[in-house]
C-alpha cells in the first residue's frame, strides 16, 4: 500500500476526528505527527492524515460533504 496525506489537522484531537469521520465511510487512515512542525509533548502540533492512494479521491469528497453539510447548518 502506498499513503498519501489528505489533510493537515491542527492537532491530535482534530486529526482523530477526521479519522473517525472517514471510518465511518469505510476509508482506513494513519496518523502521522508533523515532527518539523511539533512543539511540547507528543500529539500537542499539527498531524497528517494518511490515506491509501486508491482512496484519496473518495476521502477528500467525503470531506468537502461534511464541509458543505456543516454550512448549510450555519445558513
Amino acid at each position: 500500500m502506498s499513503f498519501t496525506s489528505i489533510i493537515v489537522a491542527a492537532d491530535m484531537a482534530e486529526a482523530t476526528g477526521i479519522q473517525r469521520l472517514l471510518a465511518e465511510a469505510g476509508i482506513a487512515t494513519s496518523l502521522e505527527l508533523v515532527e518539523s512542525l511539533a512543539i511540547g509533548s507528543l500529539g500537542a502540533g499539527p498531524c497528517r492524515v494518511l490515506v491509501d492512494v486508491s482512496d484519496r479521491d473518495e476521502a477528500i469528497a467525503v470531506l468537502q460533504g461534511e464541509l458543505d453539510e456543516d454550512d448549510d447548518e450555519d445558513t
